[in-house]
Order: C-alpha cells, then sequence, then structure tokens
C-alpha cells in the first residue's frame, strides 16, 4: 500500500506473499505517540526505530551498509521516481516504491540500493 510523504509517520500495512516477512502499520491510536517521529526529507530513504531517525540515504547505484540503522523497526521511501530494496539478515530482499513505508516486524536489514529504476 501506498501513502502520502506528509503521512509518513504512520507506516503502511504490507506484507509479502511467502516470504515469511510479515509487515505491519501502528495502529490508529498509536498516532499521538508517533507524531514525534522527526519527518524524512525528499530524497531520501529513511529508517526508524519507533520515533527515533536511525539513518537516512539518497546515493543511488550501489549497496549501502546500514550501520546504526541495522536496529531499524521500519523505513520510508520519500524519493518521487526511484525504487529502494532493502536487505535483511533473516528475511527477503524487499522492493520500496516511491513514497512507500515498511514495518519490519522482527526483520533485521542490513543494507539498502537505491536505484533509479520506477519499476521493481
Amino acid at each position: 500500500m501506498r501513502f502520502r510523504t506528509a503521512t509518513a509517520a504512520v507506516l503502511t500495512a504490507c506484507a509479502m506473499a511467502g516470504s515469511g516477512l510479515v509487515l505491519s502499520a501502528p495502529s490508529a491510536s498509536a498516532s499521538a505517540h508517533t507524531a514525534a517521529r522527526p519527518t524524512c526529507p525528499y530524497p531520501y530513504v529513511c529508517f526508524y526505530n519507533g520515533d527515533t531517525m536511525t539513518g537516512k540515504f539518497k546515493d543511488t547505484g550501489y549497496w549501502q551498509t546500514l550501520g546504526a540503522s541495522r536496529s531499524a523497526k521500519g523505513a520510508v521511501n520519500t524519493r518521487h521516481d526511484d525504487m529502494a530494496y532493502v536487505r535483511f539478515s533473516n528475511a527477503p530482499t524487499i522492493c520500496m516504491k516511491p513514497g512507500e513505508g515498511w514495518a519490519f516486524n522482527g526483520a533485521h536489514p542490513t543494507q539498502v540500493y537505491i536505484s533509479t529504476s520506477s519499476t521493481c
């Protein structure tokens, strides 16, 4: 599912069929709690752990190691036309479309690749 950048504080409920990676969004009652989350600026892919931004990435064309974002619980892709691929140590790689956010639910991200392709 997609959402607008203005509502990036609420991660989209998503699931990858057959991958074992289950993704979800906070409940509507959590919106007051997530209001303090810093907004991910364009043109970044940002990783979050609760209300803390653990990293933001914008370079394209190569796999970037996450460092502090390896503990991230979710991510947001604010780019308009570019896909972001996220690798995990314990789950399949996902492709985040422009304007999309994911909650990782126990999956451990290790790398991000931002592609200039407009399709996964």
